[in-house]
């Protein structure tokens, strides 16, 4: 076999953060009126069907 070439690891010397910078993940807010635990839809049976004793028509 052929000899190999010995690996160099790298080094870190500096590192600079640049704090000028910001992510934020930022999500629009429901309307009022929608959402939450004020709806009517939240004081029903959660397992009760939505379509009572109809089949799928």
């Amino acid at each position: 076999m052929g000899l190999r070439k010995k690996y160099i690891k790298p080094e870190i010397n500096l590192i600079i953060l640049d704090n000028s910078i910001t992510l934020m993940m930022i999500s629009n807010p429901p309307p009022l009126g929608e959402g939450g635990k004020s709806g009517s839809k939240g004081t029903e049976d959660p397992f009760k069907s939505p379509f009572g004793d109809k089949p799928f028509n």
